[in-house]
């Protein structure tokens, strides 16, 4: 929403039932509504750093995105996703501030999941955006709910990275500490029209993105008296909007990959109720140095594979093998999940995972999918 990832803000912060303060945004932030007073992403405007890495008040929702893939000495692969959503209650100055320590603007929510050989696991955490419970700095930057913290090391002053994520969580019966560390970075790239990605043809239906797309990481995997150390590259995503999605749009597809030869490259196509696209799909083409162009909807075709699907805990299917040709980059192979279950199993379910090329196991990146099965009943009463 992830891109497509201001869509998945949009679905899982309005349509949570329970966590800090959901009532409010149960009345003030579903999924269609309008943004009540908030600004919107309507046009290209000039990015500011490190400002834009910090909170957006004026917008309703906005994330930090951060994907990596790993190998281990042994070939071994490893996966982290870390996100951070922040939703807005109510745009600044709508309401005289209430003097409760408690009284909140917004809300967080974070997301936190790990991919090893023995399986797939999933948390997340919610809190008010109140006591400093939750939140984001631009300089220097860290972002972090609880003990989930991301931060820049201060050496770049304009950019979050150098810098690492540590975590827990428990996946497995185990409970696991990671440290990852994020070397410097290939960015930013604006996405989309000069950063302006547009979800649907619909005035406001966009959000403000860019990433960086390229970063050297280092995974420190502790469980249990044994540590795991494993080599990889990340991605590190950043958006902002107070838009919504059409009304005909059920999910969609986002893709982000890391290419043996240098290359990055971003994907992503926003799905019907037929499956088809609809409203836009966009692509981003990342080379060696640094320099990135768009491409058009007919430079690349990414496509699931027939019968290619996993049987989720809810009944979806999943597409878990992906066509993808891109003639331009001679590249035409098909991108299969390292494990299939990789399905985020939270309020509002989705997949998303380590995915490689079958015929170049060096070419890997992040999938992630939604829309493929009805939403949970939690999420259902939350918005009746």
């Amino acid at each position: 929403m992830r891109r497509a990832r201001g869509g998945l803000a949009l679905l899982l912060l309005s349509l949570l039932a329970g966590g800090a303060g959901a009532a409010e945004l149960r009345a003030g932030a579903v999924l269609g509504a309008d943004a009540d007073g908030f600004l919107r992403a309507e046009a290209p405007r000039p990015f500011r750093f490190p400002e834009d890495h910090g909170v957006k008040p004026a917008y309703r929702t906005q994330w930090w995105y951060l994907t990596a893939h790993f190998r281990d000495e042994a070939g071994q692969p490893y996966g982290v996703q870390f996100t951070l959503f922040r939703q807005g209650l109510r745009a600044p100055g709508r309401e005289a501030p209430r003097a409760s320590p408690l009284a909140t603007e917004a809300l967080w929510m974070a997301h936190l999941a790990l991919t090893t050989p023995e399986g797939h696991a999933a948390e997340e955490r919610f809190a008010r955006d109140a006591l400093a419970l939750a939140g984001v700095h631009a300089a220097p930057f860290r972002l972090w709910l609880d003990d989930w913290i991301l931060e820049g090391d201060g050496s770049a002053a304009d950019h979050p990275f150098p810098g690492r994520l540590q975590a827990t969580l428990r996946a497995g019966g185990k409970r696991y500490r990671l440290t990852l560390a994020l070397g410097a970075a290939r960015g930013p790239v604006l996405q989309g029209e000069e950063g302006l990605s547009l979800k649907s043809r619909e005035t406001g239906s966009a959000s403000y993105y860019y990433s960086y797309t390229r970063l050297p990481a280092t995974l420190t995997l502790q469980a249990e008296g044994r540590t795991v150390a494993a080599e990889g590259l990340g991605w590190f995503d950043r958006e902002w909007s107070s838009g919504a999605l059409a009304p005909d749009q059920v999910g969609w597809d986002w893709l982000a990959l890391h290419l043996a030869s240098g290359h990055d490259l971003m994907l992503f196509r926003l799905r019907g109720a037929d499956g088809e696209v609809a409203g836009v799909q966009e692509g981003t083409l990342v080379a060696p140095d640094g320099s990135q162009r768009r491409l058009a909807p007919d430079a690349y075709r990414f496509t699931p594979v027939p019968g290619a699907r996993w049987t989720g805990p809810h009944g979806g299917a999943w597409p878990v093998r992906w066509r993808l040709n891109v003639p331009a980059l001679g590249v035409d192979d098909v991108l299969s999940a390292v494990r299939p279950d990789q399905h985020n199993d939270l309020t509002v379910p989705y997949w998303e995972g380590m995915v490689c090329f079958e015929g170049d196991r060096d070419s890997c990146g992040y999938l992630e999918m939604t829309g493929y099965e009805p939403p949970t009943d939690g999420a259902r009463a939350s918005v009746e």
